[in-house]
């Protein structure tokens, strides 16, 4: 009997340790399923588009090709296209009294090129989507569907320009949502409604800011106001308003500023259904007012607060274009802001011909020609030729990066950037084409990026002549 229960123990505990065992293995073997399972994945992303002239011509150049070489090897490849693309007499619509600043349009030749790059996600939510009125956007459409190029970020109606755009690539499916807080008036998508159609345009997030004054300079504004003819309201704790803006009572002088809240629903609500239907989310925005007046002027709040929600919601990486100079970057829960990625294409000098009302504005007439008129608007100094104002006149307009964060499921690992100069003083008809850094600018720009970004505890260190990040730190 002893011997049968000794057996029936000795069985039993075998028994345990090949259960245990077992369990262990298939432990170890579905750890390395779930492993497999988070699919390593890349996108590069470049800032504005401003691109009047073919590019093609360039592939044997080994500066402008080592930009394209990442753009091309990378998963997929994002651009804000602002501007509009089509051939100007064949066009049956008509410049706006309206625009973005200036009316950004080009030949269809140059998506074909942006395509043969390797770009195939395009935001086309911005100010100059509607230089051309609606005619114009919806003509830039029907180019970028003819190439079979994602575009998001317009629409016919609020509803249909938030929604996410899909890209189908053999390490998933990408999605791509595109807005904008610059955008002119008129660009503003509308909703639509059971008794009437909405409105085309952007996908616009509306925001206001309102300037705080402290007690002193409130009582000071006040009295200007009164002194200038102006009405105040009795109560010293009502807003008041002055030149176009509204000021209201606090302990100190800031600006406050908040998003629309039916805007950021519509938005959010796109994030979180493309997080249900894509593997991956791209959001897009074009954003003037993220800069601020200096390299380390941290983001406005109510923004910062809006991105942070958005990737809550769902998106795995937010960039942002539309200040045309670099900004910092911030990982934030293992997915990365870069609150400005600055220009890519910046040919702006060479948009011909141009409407009138540019013309009038420098009081130019009809004799002028587009050569006058960018001489006028860059006030060229009389002894040496050099612009002196807007973009031209500007080094770190024509300095930026393209950025190539890489995945491991839905957590970035790292981040390339490759530094790219425009050509700053370089002939209007050769400035603005990206071309990758000669060594001592690459360091410059790497420099000053790794310095915006510290703020956000962000360490880009520069290596083999570009910027790199990576989670554990540099290497």
């Amino acid at each position: 009997m002893r011997l049968i229960r000794d057996m029936r123990q000795i069985l039993f505990v075998a028994l345990l340790i090949g259960t245990a065992t077992g369990a262990t293995i298939l432990a170890t073997q579905n750890a390395g399923i779930t492993a497999a399972a988070e699919p390593t994945w890349s996108i590069a992303a470049v800032g504005d588009s401003i691109m009047t002239r073919q590019v093609r011509s360039l592939e044997n150049d080994p500066a402008f090709m080592g930009l394209v070489k990442p753009i091309r090897e990378a998963d997929a490849a994002v651009i804000n296209l602002e501007l509009n693309a089509f051939r100007l007499w064949d066009f049956k619509g008509y410049p706006q009294a309206e625009n973005g600043g200036n009316y950004e349009v080009a030949p269809p030749e140059v998506v074909e090129d942006m395509k043969w790059m390797g770009f195939e996600l395009f935001n086309h939510a911005n100010n100059h989507t509607t230089d051309y009125g609606v005619e114009g956007m919806m003509e830039t459409w029907r180019l970028l569907d003819s190439l079979h190029l994602i575009h998001a970020g317009s629409g016919m109606s609020a509803g249909e320009a938030a929604q996410a755009k899909y890209f189908e690539t053999k390490k998933g499916r990408f999605a791509l949502i595109g807005l904008a807080t610059s955008f002119t008036p008129m660009s503003r998508a509308g909703e639509s409604r059971p008794d009437m159609k909405g409105r085309p345009g952007v996908n616009a997030l509306r925001t206001t800011t309102f300037n705080q004054l402290a007690p002193a300079q409130m009582a000071d504004l006040r009295k200007l106001v009164k002194d200038t003819g102006g009405r105040v309201p009795e109560s010293e704790q009502a807003s008041v308003r002055f030149g176009g803006a509204t000021f209201v009572a606090g302990p100190e002088n800031k600006q406050i500023g908040t998003v629309n809240a039916r805007d950021e629903d519509r938005i959010l609500r796109s994030i979180r259904d493309a997080a249900k239907q894509a593997d991956f989310v791209i959001v897009y925005s074009h954003s003037h007012d993220i800069a601020g007046p200096e390299d380390l002027s941290p983001a406005p709040a109510h923004l910062s607060a809006f991105i942070k929600k958005c990737i809550d919601a769902g998106a795995d990486v937010f960039v942002i274009s539309g200040p045309h100079k670099l900004r910092g970057v911030e990982i934030y829960k293992g997915k990365p802001i870069f609150y400005s990625l600055g220009n890519f294409f910046m040919q702006n000098e060479t948009i011909e011909p141009m409407p009138d009302d540019m013309y009038e504005s420098f009081g130019l007439g009809n004799n002028a020609l587009a050569g006058d008129f960018y001489d006028a608007r860059a006030k060229l100094d009389p002894k040496t030729g050099l612009p002196t104002s807007y973009y031209p006149a500007e080094a770190d307009i024509w300095e930026s990066a393209v950025v190539v964060p890489v995945f491991q499921g839905h957590k970035v690992v790292e981040i390339k950037f490759y530094p790219v100069d425009m050509g700053f003083r370089m002939p209007r008809s050769r400035q603005g084409t990206p071309r990758l850094a000669d060594p001592a600018m690459a360091k410059k720009i790497v420099d000053r990026l790794a310095k915006m970004s510290t703020q956000f505890g962000t360490t880009i260190v520069f290596k083999d002549g570009i910027g790199v990040w990576t989670e554990g730190g540099a290497r």
